[in-house]
């Protein structure tokens, strides 16, 4: 297995509304690897956006410890958790929130301009490629498809080099042969580039693709399952017992 990447104990996230305490997430214990996706599952208000914002340094946690990759961040000023995600996560969501007046380089280049990092056009080449859409690199955002345009914005996120892909309902615009392809290319990644690979989902059949799925119920983990191998149509090959 792969190195750990994100550890999380006693995860606890609370919030004050007038009178009463919130407990958007109540103990949290969860580990993260390289080269494994993980589907975080659960009904509206289940306490998913708020794990995942927590896991990937945009939210700090009320209690508990939270290492990620290697350096402790809980506790952490604001402008420390975005040195931590400098470079080292990417994100993904609902929303493709392409420019649309940049082409697909451009708008998969451009998060290099706010990381002060050099363009480097054969690493544009190669990630645009690496997410098939190297026939649509000129191309404006309004020439694509949805899946199309998602590619752009996973390629943007991959653009940096991260260890971590952090995923927000990433198929929730998409139809479920285009959400069934990004799936799948989810799963390329995390075996061709050691990525991890944190999704949160409300199709449990993507979820079942994962490597793990969590699910999450008012704020706590009701259930963890690990999967077998999947194929790309997204059948189980379950060992023989």
């Amino acid at each position: 297995m792969g190195e750990i990447v994100i550890e999380a104990r006693g995860l606890k996230r609370y919030y004050q509304r007038g009178s009463e305490t919130v407990k958007a997430l109540d103990g949290v214990d969860l580990t993260i690897r390289a080269g494994e996706m993980v589907a975080i599952l659960g009904p509206s208000g289940s306490g998913k956006t708020t794990l995942i914002n927590l896991l990937s340094c945009l939210d700090a946690p009320t209690e508990g410890t939270l290492i990620v990759a290697g350096r402790s961040v809980a506790g952490l000023p604001e402008d420390e958790l975005v040195e931590v995600r400098r470079g080292m996560l990417g994100f993904v969501f609902q929303q493709f929130a392409l420019l649309p007046t940049l082409t697909v380089t451009e708008n998969v280049e451009l998060p290099l301009m706010f990381l002060d990092r050099p363009v480097d056009p054969r690493r544009t080449r190669e990630v645009v490629e690496m997410v098939g859409l190297t026939e649509r690199a000129n191309h404006l955002p309004r020439e694509l498809s949805g899946g199309q345009m998602q590619r752009v914005a996973i390629a943007r996120a991959l653009i940096a080099g991260p260890k971590i892909l952090v995923a927000d309902e990433p198929t929730g615009n998409l139809d479920s042969a285009t959400g069934q392809a990004i799936i799948d290319l989810f799963r390329k990644l995390t075996r061709e580039q050691g990525l991890a690979i944190l999704l949160t989902t409300h199709n449990p059949a993507f979820g079942q693709q994962a490597d793990r799925a969590i699910t999450l119920r008012d704020g706590r983990i009701v259930s963890e399952e690990s999967f077998a191998e999947v194929t790309s149509s997204g059948a189980l090959l379950v060992p023989a017992s």
